[in-house]
């Protein structure tokens, strides 16, 4: 089978998306022998053309975009382009992706006019923690993106708990089909390290990680709070946070850190080489994801660092109560909630036996539920089932 992917963006610009189409599409090659390509915006300002390459026997298209919205990508020509490429790959489906606006709707539009069956995956709500992004998630539905929900075959949600509470799939429930992301088992393993403790000439202080994007755009993942959070955690505990990833707002949060006098005990790492990120997991003592708003439909880090043996906290937001087994794996807080969510971090690490409980029972819940092998699956059925449908209405007899 041929299949059409189609993303605001692809590697190398990084983000849970990308790597979530990565491991899926990689695979549904590899496992089931499907001929995947992959279509995109082309990130670069030096070279906004078509330009096509290959990543991992993945043939990516990049289509040049005329403005940006925030961090949104934007070419009214697109329908036009993915319509021009449908007629040279011949894809048998079509898999979209949203939230980030715009190319996800332009090859709904067009796929539907050329007759190929559109799956759309719905990675979570657009919502906006500004103004400017509030305003476009306002403007994205009525606009675009009720449209592309009601045109597309079937929907794909990485968890049956998030669809169940988002009010732009509710009236699609037909059409839902789930997806999880999951994790490389063979990467990711509970291989105990004193990695960080080495990078950064730590002694026998707790390691508190959070993993993930440090922008202006990101800050619905509640690093804030984190840090507000960390001066009460210090009143009782000798722990370090470290912030690992890169983004436009670190200033910000350093700023932070030195008005609720924490500076010093935050270790800002900036870019982490994705060979490494299993060290960072295998290392830290807990790792915490504190999201305030629904603009986080998952949360990869939480399972990557459970398959590692590392205990989470993340919060009742979004899809991270799916993510995290309140109790069992990790910890649920309320979102913003920085008395709740230091309490949370002395609980865990001043209960021996819930901790290694947890340790224990991260990598089972993981390996029963969250692998790529297991995503890719659920993809094969899902495109075949969307095929089927496809070919089955162009057999039905025309009445006259």
């Amino acid at each position: 089978m041929r299949v059409m992917v189609v993303t605001p963006y692809f590697y190398p610009h990084m983000g849970g998306v990308q790597k979530y189409i990565y491991e899926v599409s990689t695979r549904l090659q590899q496992q089931f022998g499907h001929d995947v390509t992959i279509v995109c915006s082309n990130w670069s300002q030096e070279e906004n053309t078509v330009k096509v390459d290959n990543i991992d026997d993945l043939t990516v298209i990049r289509l040049p975009y005329q403005f940006k919205v925030s961090s949104t990508p934007i070419n009214l020509a697109w329908k036009r382009m993915v319509q021009r490429f449908i007629n040279l790959v011949r894809p048998d489906v079509i898999n979209g992706h949203m939230p980030v606006p715009f190319i996800a709707d332009a090859a709904a539009r067009a796929s539907v006019g050329m007759q190929v069956p559109y799956v759309l995956t719905y990675h979570n709500d657009l919502t906006g923690s500004d103004p400017l992004t509030w305003a476009l998630g306002q403007c994205y539905y009525p606009l675009l993106g009720s449209r592309t929900l009601c045109l597309a075959d079937m929907i794909v949600a990485t968890s049956e708990y998030y669809a169940s509470r988002s009010p732009h799939l509710s009236k699609h429930h037909q059409k839902l089909r789930y997806a999880a992301p999951g994790v490389d088992l063979k990467r990711f393993g509970g291989d105990r390290s004193d990695f960080l403790r080495r990078k950064h000439h730590l002694n026998s202080e707790k390691i508190l990680l959070y993993v993930g994007h440090l922008d202006r755009e990101s800050r619905h993942k509640g690093v804030c709070y984190l840090i507000r959070a960390l001066k009460i955690i210090r009143a009782s505990v000798d722990a370090r946070l470290i912030l690992a990833g890169r983004g436009n707002y670190i200033d910000h949060y350093r700023e932070l850190a030195a008005r609720e006098g924490v500076l010093e005990d935050i270790i800002f790492t900036g870019f982490v080489p994705e060979d490494e990120m299993p060290l960072y997991f295998n290392s830290a003592d807990l790792l915490i994801l504190p999201s305030c708003d629904r603009a986080e439909g998952f949360g990869m880090v939480l399972i990557e660092a459970q398959a590692c043996g590392t205990p989470v906290i993340g919060t009742d937001i979004g899809g991270i109560p799916y993510a995290v087994e309140d109790g069992m794996t990790g910890l649920i807080v309320p979102p913003g909630d920085i008395r709740k969510l230091a309490a949370a971090v002395t609980t865990l690490l001043g209960d021996g036996d819930l901790y290694r409980q947890m340790a224990r029972k991260g990598p089972e819940r993981v390996r029963e539920l969250f692998t790529w092998e297991k995503s890719a699956a659920a993809y094969d059925q899902i495109f075949s089932e969307a095929a089927r449908r496809e070919k089955g209405r162009r057999m039905e007899p025309k009445i006259e």
